[in-house]
């Protein structure tokens, strides 16, 4: 190294020298000297490279400084490091370990509470520093919560909510690193508390996600303490790195919240549907467990008629009556996508053309709607709809979610279906048979008529019956027997006229959905002050020949499958046939 000292000294003496005896210096147009390099000064020059340090050979080559020296005989060199390069390249190794640590650390949780912790453990390890803490920013309330702390006491941590000091003012606005001299703010609301907790100054770093600031993070020291530019570099970077793994943190919890809310809500309505085995009961459990658990306005359920053509309505939660008799929906595009096994969320219904009754749908107060098809057995039975009051995006885990709970009740569907074929079938049975046995007797023909329309009422789960039979010339229906209607309703006036009548005394079944609005009923406004909503008309008929009819009525619209109506049509018979027997074995029959 003294042979290089002595080179570079050689080179300024002679170079001083040299300048001094120089005569043949000009004076420029500027007035400036100009120094004019001989050759022998020239061959002094040691080009150097600014960048690399690299020097230039004779032969066009770069060489490093210790390379180029050694070859020309001024030393050997051996490599240390001084003081405070070995500094700074030790600190930054510590820190990129120690990032490359936290890093590793909270990225394996996705757990919000492990993420938190994690990243306050570690920075009070990392930075030698007392305490570290987290506070998060609501943003419905505008303040900072404390989400996890290290290093301080309980009573410490819970003291409060924290005022927006300077440093945290500073924090919130994004400036990367602000210092607070907690000894130094007289006017600091909790001096006395850091004082007594052994605390003296604190670090506050913003939580930073993108472009917006998430939260604070803080560090404690006992004494005042000065951070490096290379500490605050790292402080900051284990803070955007901790606003990362938050932000990520509670995406996945918000995304498992949801799967076990999803799960919990699922349970329910399964446990809910599944309980009951009465048609009815189910498919109104469904509409009613479906808002409630979801968070919807309204639902509904429409199955297909046994001609698999038309919808008919079968239960509904949360609209009016008003909303449900606005007209059939079968035409709507998005139903005939539902019963194509297509799931359809519409987001606004008021905007939408896929929904035929957009008017009557905005004045309902509905927003948005999603259409299920109902499946059992492979088999779209029918269209399961949900309803919110505010405008919803149905997310495809929602649409999945719904669907497989319109496949649960597909289920439950089917299997009350199944269940009340069997339970009616033996319902039927019974009834018939007590019917026949009362007949055989011949004891009293008008017990066996009350029986008749009591029996069948129950039977068929339905409000009233009627007996009807033709007088002796044949042009009038007289009553013989009734079972749950008001005196008001039988004394209405005759009912030949009705097309009802007038067809089933063709020997035709006659089925009407709603007798309020049904041109085939004469005493329409009547049937609706009685709260009569569908009807039944059977003929009785004995030996080919109609000798009057019987009605069965509902309180409720109701579609009559066959079954109902082929064991309707056996009563009625038995009754024709009792009819007949009394009036043959009657005094002067």
């Amino acid at each position: 190294m003294g042979g290089l000292k002595e080179l570079i000294q050689k080179i300024l003496t002679e170079t001083d020298t040299h300048e001094k005896n120089k005569g043949d210096d000009e004076v420029g147009k500027s007035g400036k000297r100009r120094r004019f390099v001989d050759g022998d000064e020239r061959e002094r020059l040691i080009p150097i490279c600014g960048w690399c340090k690299k020097i230039r050979t004779e032969q066009e080559k770069w060489e490093d400084v210790e390379v180029y020296l050694t070859k020309r005989g001024l030393g050997e060199f051996t490599h240390s490091i001084c003081t405070v390069c070995a500094e700074k390249i030790f600190s930054k190794r510590v820190y990129l370990e120690s990032y490359q640590n936290i890093c590793k650390a909270i990225s394996a949780s996705l757990a919000l509470d492990e993420v938190l912790n994690l990243i306050v453990t570690n920075v009070v390890k990392v930075m030698n520093v007392k305490a570290s803490s987290v506070r998060l920013l609501n943003r419905e309330t505008k303040q900072l919560e404390l989400a996890a702390y290290h290093g301080l006491s309980e009573r410490y941590a819970n003291k409060g909510p924290v005022d927006y000091d300077g440093s945290i003012v500073d924090a919130l606005a994004g400036k990367p690193v602000s210092i607070y001299d907690i000894t130094a703010d007289e006017s600091s609301k909790y001096r006395k508390e850091a004082l007594a907790e052994g605390i003296r100054s604190i670090l506050s770093i913003p939580l930073r996600f993108g472009d917006e600031v998430i939260g604070v993070l803080r560090m404690y020291t006992s004494e005042p303490t000065e951070y490096s530019g290379e500490d605050l570099k790292f402080v900051a970077a284990i803070a955007e790195q901790a606003a990362i793994a938050i932000v990520n943190a509670r995406v996945f919890e918000k995304t498992i919240s949801k799967e076990k809310e999803y799960l919990r809500v699922f349970q329910k309505v399964t446990r809910a549907v599944s309980s009951s085995l009465q048609l009815n009961a189910v498919l109104d459990m469904i509409v009613r467990t479906l808002p409630e658990v979801m968070g919807l306005k309204a639902a509904t359920i429409r199955l297909l008629d046994e001609s698999g053509k038309y919808l008919e309505l079968a239960a509904a939660h949360g609209l009016s009556e008003r909303y449900l008799g606005r007209g059939p929906v079968d035409m709507e595009e998005n139903i005939r996508e539902a019963l194509h096994e297509k799931p359809v969320a519409i987001a606004d219904v008021s905007t939408d053309p896929r929904v035929h009754y957009r008017k009557e749908a905005v004045e309902e107060g509905i927003k948005s709607m999603l259409t299920l098809p109902i499946i059992a057995r492979d088999k779209v039975i029918g269209v399961l709809r949900l309803l919110t009051a505010h405008v919803r995006y149905f997310t495809q885990q929602d649409m999945d979610f719904a669907a497989a709970l319109a496949e649960q009740c597909g289920t439950a569907i089917e299997n009350a279906r199944m269940y009340e074929r069997q339970y009616k079938e033996a319902k039927y049975l019974n009834a018939l048979q007590d019917i026949a046995k009362a007949a055989s007797s011949l004891l009293n023909t008008q017990e066996v008529m009350d029986l008749i329309v009591r029996r069948i009422a129950d039977a068929m789960n339905t409000d009233a019956a009627t007996v009807r039979l033709l007088d002796t010339r044949r042009k009038r229906l007289e009553l013989v027997a009734s079972y749950g209607l008001s005196e008001r309703y039988l004394n209405k006036g005759p009912v030949d006229a009705e097309k009802s009548v007038a067809d089933a005394l063709k020997g035709k079944p006659v089925a009407i959905y709603d007798v309020t609005t049904d041109p085939r009923i004469v005493y329409r406004k009547e049937a609706e002050d009685e709260g009569i909503r569908s009807m039944l008309v059977i003929p009785m008929i004995f030996r080919g020949s109609v000798t009057g009819v019987l009605r069965v009525l509902t309180k409720a619209h109701r579609t009559f499958y066959e079954d109902e109506i082929e064991f309707a049509t056996a009563l009625a018979e038995q009754a024709a046939m009792v009819m007949e027997y009394a009036k043959a074995f009657s005094p002067g029959g």
